[in-house]
């Protein structure tokens, strides 16, 4: 009787464990499996993982504010400034509206950089085409137990501080269920 007890625990002491251990790795999963489907060019499953009306929400608020800062540079305070914010938000919602797509999401995934436009990754040079893309090096930052951040770095630069990277938000939306729902621009470099 007391064997069958102790085996009992010892059975639940391990489940616990094993049941804590996915629950701890399951966003690192969810990302493995997101860069899977964005490598094979699976859209639905890639899809399954994305939170994509959050997403669109987090873009055009960074991009609204971008346009902000240009046209308060370029155009400074005023009436003028204020229309140009308003026009340039009308773009950029309609914008990201129509680049928030699945492949367009793997494609940032996969390169680690957030086009503003098909083809080119802001704060990025062209490659050639053809030439094979190193895949980032990434760092991940926890938030809590609900949030990870993911930051691509670029293989060629030895050390890249996380502001100059795009982060990748991810959320828990169940016990171990994670969505991508926010892409972290890059905050613009200044020039002297």
């Amino acid at each position: 009787m007391a064997t069958t007890s102790r085996t009992t625990a010892i059975a639940a002491i391990l489940l616990a464990a094993i049941v804590g251990a996915y629950w701890y790795w399951s966003p690192y999963l969810t990302i493995r499996q997101m860069q899977t489907a964005a490598q094979k060019h699976d859209a639905d499953a890639f899809s399954e993982r994305v939170d994509y009306p959050k997403l669109r929400e987090s873009l055009k608020g960074q991009y609204a504010a971008q346009v902000a800062d240009k046209m308060a540079e370029t155009v400074g305070p005023g009436t003028v400034a204020a229309f140009g914010t308003m026009l340039g938000t009308a773009v950029t919602n309609q914008m990201v509206e129509t680049l928030v797509r699945p492949e367009m999401v793997m494609r940032a995934m996969n390169e680690g950089k957030v086009a503003l436009v098909p083809g080119k990754a802001e704060g990025t040079e062209e490659t050639e085409p053809g030439a094979p893309a190193e895949k980032p090096d990434w760092k991940y930052e926890r938030k809590g137990v609900n949030r990870l951040i993911g930051y691509p770095a670029d293989p060629s630069k030895a050390s890249q501080p996380k502001e100059e990277r795009p982060g990748f938000v991810f959320d828990r939306t169940g016990f171990a269920d994670w969505k991508l729902t926010e892409m972290r621009l890059p905050l613009p470099t200044k020039k002297n």
